[in-house]
């Protein structure tokens, strides 16, 4: 068993890095908007996760659902298709169009190109077809019809890497990259996230971005060097998260709960310790840290390493934001608490007014992990640095970057890596509504594990891929096939 002991990479480079624990910098997704994330383990587990094979079910346009009501299919090389036991050839010139009214429920319809020829797959609302390695399961159900992709992972991180990060970075980025989407994949084989198709992952920011670009040659040639490899915590397989870009600090196992779980040992939170005092001192540290930066965080010339967010509160602008959340509210009770000494919670969005919002937890990275909205009869609590990026964020709104570009904003706040800055009506005090708040941030993505753009710049500066996996991850890189007989 050949082990690479990534904590004594940190000493061996020629850039010597710090340990973790004074490490000062770090996302998914890259179309940087969702994170690669919080995923839910569930209890169905597949007979064989060590198995070379994957199996990803494919959203439908826009990853608003998993069911598809039109399919149109294609191969350049010809396919096969096998229904209901019968095997029917399909020339290279031809296209199959399905649609759920096709066939029966509970039938399987199985597409394999021939002579391992990618098959195309493309439906009326998809603006470009995208071509799979493996072979698609056409499941039927009642609400349409369900794709599931089967193929080999490395096949698979073909189509993940140039979808998760750009393939003009640096190769060693690119092969940092390969082998934590490769981790990541390998961890969630060992349950199925759709239990009913057996798919392990979907192909979206919920795991990883899966053929949202087309594949490159550098992106293979990064999966191809770094074969099999994977990264590991005492002998186990470890849960790699990624995302966009630091903050400047690393925010560690627990950006989603302050439960302590086995990720702590390898996903390790960096910060100061005043910024998690919850003081007014700590408070205007963090705030002159977010002003400022730190020409020695990697990332200090990105563009999302530092972002401003406007965002007015006239009457219609604090209803809409009041109605966001209450719908939080019924959808995340456990995060999202609204409080009224007289009213029922339904009636936040007549208030029509915010008067404050204070942030009631920060993390020594710096993240906000809960904050506290007033208006005249309610108190809304968010906790949880997700819900309070769900919470602050509003869909087609513009964030300004560090390099003074313009981000058309989805639904969620960039990160929870930032200070409010707050004016009141008639450029009152507290006590008055609020009239605009602005939010100065840092970073994108949820900061817990690798810093995609961490990595680009660490590339930059001579690091191997090792290396950088080491400034991120505490443990070893082993080959898969090593670590399955180990188990």
């Amino acid at each position: 068993m050949v082990w690479i002991l990534i904590a004594l990479g940190l000493y061996r480079c020629s850039i010597q890095l710090p340990d973790m624990e004074e490490a000062r910098e770090q996302e998914i997704g890259t179309d940087p908007q969702e994170d690669t994330g919080q995923n839910v383990i569930q209890e169905n587990i597949p007979e064989t996760p060590f198995d070379e094979n994957v199996r990803i079910l494919i959203m439908n346009a826009g990853y608003h659902g998993i069911y598809h009501t039109e399919l149109h299919i294609s191969c350049e090389e010809g396919f096969t298709v096998l229904y209901n036991g019968e095997l029917t050839d399909y020339t290279p010139d031809s296209e199959l169009v399905l649609h759920t009214k096709d066939f029966e429920v509970g039938q399987t319809v199985c597409i394999t190109g021939k002579n391992n020829g990618r098959i195309q797959l493309s439906e009326p609302d998809r603006s470009t077809p995208a071509l799979y390695r493996g072979k698609l399961e056409c499941h039927p159900d009642a609400e349409g019809i369900v794709v599931v992709n089967e193929l080999p992972v490395e096949e698979y991180l073909y189509g993940v890497v140039p979808s998760e990060m750009p393939s003009d970075y640096p190769d060693e980025a690119l092969k940092a990259q390969a082998v934590s989407a490769r981790t990541y994949t390998y961890f969630h084989k060992q349950s199925y996230a759709y239990p009913e198709w057996e798919a392990h992952m979907d192909d979206s920011t919920a795991f990883q971005v899966y053929m949202k670009c087309e594949e490159t040659q550098s992106a293979i040639r990064a999966v191809d060097e770094t074969r099999d490899q994977v990264l590991t915590h005492d002998g186990k397989i470890v849960e790699s998260f990624y995302y966009s870009t630091s903050s400047g600090y690393n925010g560690g196992a627990r950006v989603w709960s302050d439960m302590p779980t086995a990720a702590d040992a390898y996903l390790v939170e960096t910060g100061e310790e005043i910024y998690a005092s919850n003081s007014e001192e700590g408070e205007q540290a963090y705030r002159q840290y977010i002003d400022n930066g730190k020409e020695g965080d990697v990332e200090y010339r990105e563009a999302w390493y530092r972002w401003k967010y406007d965002r007015s509160f006239d009457e219609d602008s604090a209803r809409i934001f009041l109605k966001k959340l209450y719908a939080l509210s019924q959808s995340q009770p456990e995060t999202v608490r609204i409080r009224s000494r007289y009213l029922p919670s339904d009636q936040l969005p007549e208030e029509g007014a915010v008067r404050d919002i204070r942030i009631l937890n920060r993390k020594k990275s710096g993240m906000v992990s809960g904050i506290l909205i007033e208006t005249e009869h309610f108190r809304v609590s968010v906790a949880s640095q997700h819900a309070v990026r769900q919470a602050l964020g509003c869909t087609q709104d513009v964030v300004t970057k560090n390099d003074g570009s313009r981000y058309i904003m989805g639904d969620i706040l960039p990160s929870a890596y930032f200070y409010i800055e707050k004016i009141y009506d008639n450029n009152g005090e507290k006590g008055d509504n609020l009239r605009q708040v602005i939010i100065h941030g840092a970073g994108f993505g949820h900061g817990c594990g690798m810093s995609q753009n961490g990595a680009k710049g660490l590339a930059g500066r001579g690091l191997t891929a090792e290396q950088i996996l080491a400034y991120y991850y505490k443990g070893s890189i082993m080959d898969i096939g090593e670590l399955a007989k180990c188990q």
